[in-house]
Order: structure tokens, then sequence, then C-alpha cells
């Protein structure tokens, strides 16, 4: 990062351009919301969690719009874009944030559990970036920003369904990034390290020595802030990355290079 721009400083001025970020009531999607908003930009902020949603953009102010969408109910999706377009304007970006974790091994997950994460992680990131990209198509500019995981790079144990679909986000960024590029649109994947939200503390809840295990493989020995994803959501998403198109950026402090 560069030293002369802090954390969530406006290092870049989007100048009302308009997002979309999902899974954004709390956590890793709202820290990216609000990274945009501090940098000039409009955010539709979407979540199952309705009150989170309106209290958290009461504080964002005028550039925060909330959207209940259940991102598992892939039907709706098409009338929630429309709505967007319609009312609030021309979507530029989407940051597909919303995801869960599933401790599962290969030999413990049920097909319920299964289909589930499958939904949320894999069918709900698609469904939302193909409805987003019968408008963006057309006006021949955007960026696209999918959130996978370390795990998608390097695995992780007891967690099949994670690995699994965070891994085909990567692959999911990848072929539309290929696809897209005459249309001028990016699509960029970022794989997150350990990062200290509350989705993190339920993951290691009660094994301590887990995380303070993961902790000591980190050559920054601290774990990352949702505020630090953010800046590389907000850069992925301005002219600044104008040709990183495909690309899988870990965001580990230094996990995947370390022993």
């Amino acid at each position: 990062m560069n030293r002369g721009c802090k954390i969530m400083s406006v290092c870049h001025n989007f100048q009302g351009r308009l997002f979309v970020v999902t899974g954004s009531a709390r956590g890793l999607g709202l820290a990216m919301a609000k990274r945009l908003v501090a940098s000039n930009a409009r955010v539709v902020l979407t979540d199952i969690d309705e009150k989170g949603l309106n209290l958290v953009v009461s504080d964002l102010g005028e550039a925060a719009y909330p959207r209940k969408n259940d991102i598992t109910d892939t039907q709706s999706i098409p009338a929630l874009i429309k709505e967007i377009e319609a009312n609030i304007g021309p979507i530029f970006g989407l940051v597909n944030n919303a995801g869960i974790f599933n401790k599962k091994t290969g030999w413990e997950i049920s097909n319920d559990e299964w289909e589930t994460i499958v939904k949320v992680n894999l069918s709900g990131t698609l469904a939302m970036t193909r409805e987003c990209l019968q408008y963006m198509r057309p006006r021949k500019e955007g960026s696209i920003v999918m959130i996978s995981s370390l795990a998608g790079l390097t695995g992780l144990p007891t967690s099949i369904g994670y690995v699994t679909t965070k891994t085909a986000v990567i692959g999911m960024a990848r072929s539309l990034a290929t696809d897209l590029g005459p249309d001028n649109i990016r699509v960029n994947a970022i794989c997150p390290g350990v990062i200290d939200t509350e989705m993190t503390r339920k993951v290691f809840e009660g094994d301590p020595g887990r995380l303070a295990k993961l902790q000591s493989r980190i050559s920054l020995p601290r774990l990352a802030q949702p505020e630090e994803i953010a800046a590389m959501v907000a850069f992925l998403c301005s002219d600044d990355a104008a040709y990183v198109t495909g690309q899988a950026i870990a965001v580990d402090g230094g996990f995947a290079s370390g022993f």
C-alpha cells in the first residue's frame, strides 16, 4: 500500500459512479461500502439483514442505498437490478462479497449444507454478475470484483464447501475477464487472508490455538483489518487499475509466500 495513502483516506475519486456491494450490512462488505463512499462513489448495499442495512446506511449518508436481498433467491435478482438501474442510476461496478462458511470435511457435509454454500457463494454470485452485465455491457465500461479467499489458493482444513466454492470464484473471474475484455469490463478476484471480522471469530470459536498457529505463519504477524481489503477493492474498481483484469490477488500479509 502507498505509504502516503492511509486506510480510508480518499485515494481514488469515483465521481459519483454507482457500485453494488453484496453482503454489506456488516464486516468486510460494510468496510468496502464505506471505502467506496469515502472515495465519492454512490453505493447500493445489499444484504438479507434489512434491519442491519438500514442502521449502517443511516451513517453513510445520501450516497448509500439499502436494498434487502437474499442472494440465494436468484429469481428475484433481475427485478432488483432493474429497479436499481431505473431508480438510482447506471451500475458501474459490482463487488460480489456475500458468502458463508461451513466447517465440514468432505465426509461430514450433508447434501443440504453443500447445496446451501454453493447457492450463496457461487450461484448467487453468478446471478448478480449476469444481471448487472445486462446493463453494463452495452455501456462498454465497468469493474467487477469477486471476493474469493486465500483458501481458494491454498486450501483449508475441514472446509470442503468453502474451499471448493472460493476456488471456483477465481475461475469465474478469469473466465468472465476473458469474455468481457472486448466490452472494456474488468473482472478480478481478491483472496483475503485471515481477517479480523465476526465471521472469522465464529470460525475459530473454541479453538484459539488454531487461530494463533495461523497468525504465526503470516509474514506480517497480525490479522488483516477489513479496511485493508477494502483498499484493494477501491484500487481494482478505479481507473488506476485500468489494465488489470483476470487476476486473483492475495491480500494476506504474506501468508501464502511463507513456510
